[in-house]
């Protein structure tokens, strides 16, 4: 309980560090924006009476929290250029998602989207309809397939698109790590089953894993890039997102969000992963890192496997359902020890997924040898599957999990089937790790491979149930977590595992003015919270960037 204890304690602090802070407050000071009107919880076992309940105000200068007030207290109201009523709503520090993919996500916006497709026939349907409606486009890209959510859980193949005549098709199964392509692509490609390739597999035109980069894809201009990206801004903050870890970018895609950033169009802050190829770590090797307000890259993305619903997720043990099969390496240990040593040589953070518990042991292992007296924070990608021992290993300081709970509940009706009845119990373990660690948790969606709203994630973290409230009691409930570690993980967790706490994440004195606005307090127990709670304001640097009422961003 020690562990926990402290984590309940940080969330406290952040937020009662205001108090501290209105001795320091100048109220005759003129503010930017003054933010009136709304409630603001600190975690607390005992109920506050409406009596009790503190009058704040939130002073804005210069896009941060310059001042907190308790007008409760006597002090005098100060002017400000503007004031906004925030209605009574209740005010969280700005929601951060810890791990996607925004330029993924953008590009969902004008490819095929087979995500929630029920069969193997909904796929070919809506590929269909994309090519009546774009008929000159020689190019048919699109993701979302998942065939554990058909009748016949078997991979489709190439076959299955010989219907459309003329042109390429590459559609990325749900989870990124398998491409379902025609026979056109094997062709124009060379590929077949027999191709060879390390860390990746063929199977009648599904190219898993490493053997999609076998496909060379058409590139996009920056045009393109830019018009997608600020339509994914905009879907940020619909969702209350104010803040992002980018899971792996290219040398490309990091200078053009950069330039977007300083022409003031992107205006949410990024922390960037650099992806592990040899180009992209040379550059920054040779160009130094960036630290911007808004931009942070110092983080180096690689993988050691694959995803589960692929089986390509590196197992200790053969697959329940498909024995002899252990999953794919997709780095070797030896590669990852001269990796491990490269980032710290360049002062940079190593962020590496493992899903596996193979995989996962060998990361623990070569993490735990960290020094203790350098601030590393290297990060494990999504820890899935772990053996209870290897939970110990998230004591170390220098071990952050980056995990997103709705994979655990868009996985849990077929994950034994992968797995069996004994190691499901080793699966999408959060509340062990939290107990373990020293609040190194941070979490996020993995968007577009799950839904891009946080909210989604801190009802999986709390209830571990799907949006129909399945199942009854949740999906290994035990492993559920508390409001507080929940909403801790997807603020000052998620900043703390990017280096970014002291600059956002929190609600104190001169932290940027980042805010979630809800029409609920996350700490009720009302059974309708899930279906009744939405985002009222999004709030970043002082500026609402989302208004539901006002449609605003929308």
């Amino acid at each position: 309980m020690r562990n926990l204890s402290h984590t309940f304690v940080q969330f406290v602090v952040y937020n009662l560090l205001f108090i501290f802070a209105l001795s320091s407050c100048t109220p005759t000071e003129d503010f930017d924006v003054l933010l009136t009107d709304f409630k603001l919880r600190t975690p607390s076992d005992e109920p506050i009476q409406a009596s009790e309940e503190p009058d704040y105000f939130i002073g804005i200068k210069d896009g941060k929290i310059a001042a907190i007030i308790n007008q409760g207290q006597g002090d005098a109201l100060p002017t400000a250029h503007k004031t906004l009523s925030l209605n009574g709503n209740y005010l969280y520090p700005g929601f951060i998602d810890a791990h996607g993919h925004l330029f993924g996500y953008a590009r969902t916006f004008s490819t095929v989207n087979l995500i929630g497709a029920a069969s193997k026939q909904e796929c070919l349907e809506r590929i269909q309809n994309y090519i009546q409606k774009h008929p000159n486009n020689h190019w048919i890209i699109g993701r979302g397939w998942d065939q554990n959510d058909w009748s016949e859980k078997s991979f489709p193949s190439s076959q299955d698109l010989d219907i459309f005549e003329d042109v390429n098709i590459y559609m990325t199964r749900i989870d990124g790590h398998a491409a379902w392509v025609n026979q056109t692509l094997l062709d124009t490609f060379n590929i077949t089953n027999e191709t060879q390739i390390e860390g990746g597999s063929i199977t009648n035109g599904v190219l898993i894993d490493n053997a999609e980069t076998l496909i060379v894809l058409p590139k996009l201009s920056s045009r393109f890039w830019r018009t997608a990206l600020l339509q994914a801004q905009d879907s940020l903050v619909k969702y209350g997102l104010t803040a992002m870890t980018d899971a792996g970018l290219s040398k490309n895609q990091i200078l053009l969000l950069d330039s977007m950033q300083e022409e003031r169009q992107f205006k949410l802050f990024v922390n960037a992963m650099i992806s592990n190829t040899e180009e992209d770590l040379t550059y920054f090797e040779s160009n130094g890192p960036i630290e911007k307000p808004l931009l942070r890259v110092k983080s180096v993305k690689a993988y050691l496997d694959g995803a589960l619903g692929s089986r390509g997720a590196l197992l200790r043990d053969p697959y329940h359902d498909l024995p002899d099969h252990y999953g794919l390496p997709l780095l070797s240990p030896d590669e990852l020890e001269i990796l491990r040593k490269r980032c710290v040589q360049n002062g940079w953070q190593l962020c590496v997924h493992a899903i596996g518990d193979s995989a996962h042991h060998v990361l623990l292992e070569s993490f735990n040898t960290l020094d203790t007296s350098t601030d590393l924070r290297f990060r494990v990608e999504h820890a899935q599957i772990m053996t209870p021992e290897d939970s110990a290993y998230y004591a170390h300081p220098n071990i952050i999990a980056s995990v997103q709970p709705t994979h655990a509940t868009s996985d849990m009706y077929w994950a034994e089937d992968r797995l069996g009845p004994h190691r499901i119990h080793h699966t999408y373990s959060y509340k062990r790790i939290f107990n373990a660690s020293r609040g190194g948790v941070a979490f996020g969606t993995d968007f577009p491979i799950e839904h891009i709203d946080p909210l989604a994630t801190f009802f999986a973290a709390t209830t571990r149930q799907d949006k129909n409230h399945w199942p009854k009691d949740g999906f290994l409930p035990e492993q559920s977590v508390s409001p507080t570690m929940a909403i801790d993980a997807m603020t000052r967790g998620a900043a703390y595992s990017a280096f970014g706490e002291a600059h956002y994440g929190s609600i104190v004195l001169g932290q940027q003015a980042n805010f979630t606005l809800l029409n609920a307090d996350l700490w009720s127990n009302q059974s309708t919270l899930r279906d009744s709670t939405v985002v009222i304001k999004t709030i970043v640097g002082g500026e609402v960037l989302y208004d539901h009422n006002s449609h605003k961003g929308q």
